[in-house]
């Protein structure tokens, strides 16, 4: 099966303006606010430590509604709500998305790691819109023992036998050691614990697989969002 990074589409193709797509961020002051990464300092009467806010595969519960996301360029963030989209990325949130209820019910239909819908409001040309922020509850495991790896430098694959890899520290040293001779080592091969059709790696960031793509595309739900084809890597799962 094949699998892609989502990636930002930046604009439409061909358009000769090159108006960037918006992504999402909610102000300081806004309801909900604080429960977002830096969202509150210490010494405000809703401050709440970053450790306990949304970020980094953490799941905050009892979250109020979220009110009321605004839509910006991803420099001055001002005011740029020319399109409605159905998938906003969120400042601040890089693993999260603001999401339209056809996305949210599209994509719950498929194999998810833990994850939460938290309601929210979007404001779009003056009326607030129902939305929801989409965020994984917990990353991917990676069978480092189990991985292909390619040197970038001359594209030469080793198994993590061949290179001695036995655990994530064992990668991460020999990465180091690529590294100081001027390469890096890169997983080739993936191999996970468990089968997901939307998951975020560290490697790869946001990934889909085949099917949840097509089923994005055919509903009409992706624009300002491109698919990249991880080919030649390869994901396989422990569980499959």
């Amino acid at each position: 099966m094949k699998f892609y990074k989502i990636v930002n589409g930046i604009c439409r193709d061909n358009d000769p303006k090159r108006k960037v797509f918006p992504g999402a961020y909610l102000s300081k002051g806004m309801v909900g606010a604080e429960y977002m990464a830096y969202g509150s300092n210490e010494g405000d009467v809703n401050y709440i430590p970053i450790e306990k806010t949304i970020q980094d595969y953490h799941i905050v519960e009892n979250t109020p509604v979220f009110d009321y996301f605004i839509l910006g360029d991803g420099s001055s963030r001002k005011k740029f709500d020319w399109i409605r989209l159905d998938m906003y990325g969120v400042f601040a949130l890089g693993g999260g998305f603001l999401v339209s209820e056809r996305f949210k019910d599209t994509i719950s239909t498929f194999r998810l790691t833990r994850h939460k819908f938290y309601p929210a409001k979007l404001m779009y040309k003056g009326q607030k819109l129902d939305y929801y922020l989409f965020q994984l509850g917990e990353g991917t495991k990676i069978a480092f023992e189990k991985c292909a790896y390619a040197d970038r430098n001359s594209g030469i694959i080793q198994t993590a036998a061949e290179l001695g890899i036995h655990s994530k520290n064992d990668y991460l040293d020999k990465r180091g050691t690529f590294f100081d001779k001027g390469s890096v080592l890169d997983i080739h091969d993936f191999v996970l614990d468990k089968y997901h059709d939307y998951f975020i790696s560290r490697e790869l960031f946001k990934v889909v697989s085949e099917p949840l793509k097509d089923t994005l595309e055919a509903a009409g739900l992706t624009e300002g969002w491109k698919f990249e084809d991880i080919s030649p890597r390869t994901i396989t799962f422990l569980n499959s």
